[in-house]
């Protein structure tokens, strides 16, 4: 984990100004990092002009999407325009190694009809959904190893999202797994070490995806546990484009089939 701490000293009469930009950072922060675990915006109780930010981050790479967003990239000019000097930032790491933790995301829900699901949940529950997204998936294997084109789409919301999922194949998108949650997803920052965890010591894999045989998984569904239920495991690198899917309701250019 990188956890960060910002003193601000603001300006006298920019106090709400600095709010209403933190406001606004918040929840663009809160919409697009699934990797930002913490954010909080506090005030001294006995000098109102000092505010703390304290942000914690999974990764390296949830960090780095945070300091690259465009949105940050606005937000810092307007707020050092109305503080006494730029802000004080401290950067910490965990004084205790911690196991990486995988963060949910959406539930996945197999279908026999994507269209006609959608227009269900839309009348019904008033949830909008993406465009639906073609994904070609060089080798999915379920168990056999084969190549598959995966269809489904996202809801419009804040996450965890809902996903949706035409039923294809006699594999674990097939249509004998309608009528159930397929799986509750969650990003996963170290692939690689959860699927050994997975093998050794966890409930096992029933469906992994990957870009070719020596590759690492890029998603995995595990095998159901005592309960019936499955988790998909799917790598952090997707979080960008994915909740960008679920922001714009467009899949990003480059992104899937």
């Amino acid at each position: 984990m990188i956890t960060l701490t910002a003193e601000q000293h603001v300006l006298p009469g920019k106090e709400a100004q600095v709010d209403a930009l933190m406001a606004r950072l918040m929840a663009d922060v809160s919409r697009h990092e699934p990797g930002c675990t913490r954010f909080d915006y506090v005030v001294d109780n006995a000098d109102r002009s000092r505010r703390l930010v304290i942000e914690t981050y999974r990764d390296e790479v949830a960090f780095a999407q945070h300091c690259g967003s465009s949105y940050l990239a606005e937000f810092i000019p307007q707020l050092v325009a109305c503080l006494v000097e730029p802000p004080k930032v401290v950067r910490f790491s965990d004084a205790f190694p911690s196991a990486a933790a995988a963060t949910f995301f959406h539930t996945g829900i197999v279908v026999p009809d994507l269209d006609q699901a959608v227009g269900y949940y839309a009348d019904t529950y008033g949830i909008a959904f993406t465009e639906p997204g073609v994904f070609a998936i060089p080798r999915l294997e379920d168990p056999d190893p084969h190549p598959f084109e995966l269809t489904a789409v996202l809801s419009r919301t804040e996450p965890p999202y809902l996903e949706l999922i035409q039923a294809s194949g006699d594999g674990i998108i097939s249509a004998d797994k309608c009528g159930q949650i397929l799986y509750h997803a969650y990003w996963e920052p170290d692939m690689a070490s959860r699927w050994e965890w997975l093998k050794t010591e966890g409930p096992g894999v029933e469906a992994a995806f990957r870009m070719d045989e020596h590759s690492a998984p890029f998603s995995m569904i595990t095998a159901p546990d005592p309960f019936g239920n499955r988790i998909e495991y799917v790598g952090v690198e997707a979080a960008d484009p994915l909740t960008e899917w679920a922001r714009t309701g467009v899949l990003p250019s480059g992104v899937g089939a």
